[in-house]
């Protein structure tokens, strides 16, 4: 196949939609050979946060001298952003080829119980980074855990870096359930470290009890405390498992990045020897270089900032909020926001909603250019529920409604489904806007 027929036979997997279960990955692997086996993951799990820990600890293992595959979901650039080495995306014409080899497997198994569309990615990446050699895959899951696909694997540490409210139609009703799920991912006696709290903590701890998984918490076994704050970047000391380290500097902003951060440097510690002071100095130098597209990611517009955050939750808009609240008062204001909101139909919009339009002064509502994009009407009528006095218009087209925002808007942040925000930060780059600094 070359990438035209790869992203026509992509498009007819889309209708097999989200079915948890290992069986299907797990029957083609084999049949490929099982390229997994040779391979050495962090695997990363967690609501929110994924992402972030993701970007960090791969720039540290990289300063390290490690070659470095990160699988994520969604990445930017389309399919070829999920599966990267070094940095770099994956090749059209390798992406055809290890997708070839997939279809071949699933066209002699004789089409029963097909891969669905995140699944065959998945054994592409494994394919893709078993014969490029990596030295370390940083390997974040889907959805869940337990039964997303990249649970076949067996890590050498594993992380969930939170729980909260998102996908309850399909891990459960409670934080309870959704911990249970995601605790799937702990393997028997592989280290765990976690930034949950609460209920959702209480699950993970009962997991790696019978799993007997070592486990390190968050603020009790390791820690991540900001000391100074310039523009976007931070400070923080680090109290970890086996060494402190007075002075960790982030990009990322936010609150949230600090305990990402954490997760981060606890994982690679249950990695590193004690006595490689070297490469600890090196991956911390790392830090401060760590760019993750769509989460609080600032540009200068013509009058005042523009923020893309993919924040596609109630967690996740939370933390947003409180950004947005410490981003105005490093900038020494108190900026009121244009919003430019677009959500997937199956989210929790109204305490998105809370945590957001405190700080809003109108709205533009856009629609997800995704099977499940939620009806722009819908949102409206959600945010005059909460905010009656707002001025809020439909803009359907996410490209229009971008290009509308940024020419009115005097502080603007666009923010819900990673595909919006994704489609927005494309009209933007066309505006060649500089970065925030």
């Amino acid at each position: 196949m070359n990438i035209e027929e790869t992203q026509d036979w992509f498009s007819t997997l889309r209708r097999f939609g989200i079915k948890p279960g290992l069986e299907r990955t797990t029957r083609v692997l084999a049949a490929l050979g099982n390229p997994e086996k040779g391979l050495r993951f962090y695997h990363v799990a967690g609501t929110n946060g994924k992402g972030s820990v993701c970007a960090m600890l791969s720039a540290m293992l990289r300063a390290t001298g490690a070659r470095v595959g990160v699988y994520t979901s969604p990445g930017l650039a389309g399919f070829n952003g999920r599966m990267t080495i070094d940095g770099q995306r994956i090749e059209d014409d390798e992406f055809a080829r290890y997708a070839a080899c997939v279809r071949d497997v699933m066209e002699a198994d004789g089409g029963e119980d097909p891969l669905t569309e995140f699944e065959v990615l998945t054994v592409m990446a494994l394919l893709y980074f078993a014969a490029a050699a990596v030295d370390v895959v940083v390997w974040e899951t889907g959805l869940g855990g337990r039964y997303d696909a990249t649970n076949v694997v067996t890590p050498c540490v594993t992380a969930i870096t939170n729980v909260s409210y998102d996908h309850v139609q399909i891990l459960g009703p409670t934080l309870t359930d959704i911990a249970f799920d995601k605790a799937g991912i702990i393997k028997h006696g592989v280290p765990v470290v976690t930034g949950a709290d609460g209920e959702a903590y209480r699950m993970i701890e009962q997991v790696a009890k019978t799993q007997g998984a070592p486990l390190m918490r968050l603020t009790r076994d390791f820690s991540l405390v900001r000391t100074g704050q310039t523009g976007l970047s931070q400070t923080g000391y680090y109290r970890g498992l086996h060494r402190d380290t007075a002075e960790v500097n982030l990009s990322l902003f936010g609150r949230h990045q600090l305990a990402n951060a954490a997760v981060a440097l606890a994982m690679l510690e249950t990695q590193i020897d004690n006595r490689e002071t070297d490469h600890w100095a090196r991956a911390i130098a790392a830090l401060p270089t760590v760019r993750w597209p769509l989460r609080f990611e600032v540009f200068r517009g013509a009058s005042g900032p523009v923020v893309l955050d993919g924040a596609h939750n109630p967690g996740a808009a939370f933390q947003l909020s409180r950004a947005l609240t410490d981003f105005s008062v490093s900038q020494g204001s108190q900026n009121e926001w244009s919003m430019l909101i677009g959500v997937l139909a199956d989210k929790d919009v109204t305490p998105m909603l809370r945590s957001m339009l405190p700080h809003a002064k109108d709205v533009i509502i856009c629609r997800p250019n995704h099977v499940r994009g939620a009806d722009p009407a819908d949102i409206r009528a959600s945010v005059h529920m909460l905010r009656p006095d707002l001025p809020v218009r439909v803009i359907e087209n996410v490209h229009e409604a971008t290009s509308v925002a940024v020419r009115e808007a005097d502080a603007l942040v666009i923010w819900g489904s990673l595909y919006m925000v994704e489609q927005a930060r494309e009209t933007i780059s066309k505006l060649e806007m500089n970065y925030w600094i």
